[in-house]
């Protein structure tokens, strides 16, 4: 799957697309010159087909929308932040296996 497969939240479309969401959304911050970045993708692609109903995974371009960089405290990439009706549940930095992600999507659902 590739990261165009997932939905696209920037600074104007995050509120009404992710905040205003009842379930569980995942978030992924990434940077174009990241290589862990491209691994993740990988990984969520793998999870993505394994996903409860309801749970949406989308990513944020990070070189492109500062203001949720700044707004959720994003310093590195890549992120994941976890939200749920408009709460950030948690938040993972870094490349996780399928199965980590999979138990903490499992969790929040």
């Amino acid at each position: 799957m590739a990261r165009e497969d997932f939905s696209v939240f920037d600074d104007a479309n995050f509120d009404a697309e992710v905040l205003g969401r009842d379930s569980l959304t995942v978030v992924d911050f990434w940077s174009k010159t990241c290589i862990p970045c491209k691994q993740l993708k990988k990984v969520l692609g793998q999870v993505s087909e394994e996903l409860p109903e309801g749970v949406v995974i989308g990513t944020v371009d990070g070189d492109e929308n500062h203001e949720l960089l700044a707004k959720y405290g994003v310093r590195g990439f890549p992120t994941l932040l976890f939200i749920k009706e408009g709460e950030v549940v948690e938040t993972r930095t870094g490349v996780d296996r399928r199965q980590v992600l999979k138990k903490v999507i499992e969790e929040y659902a």
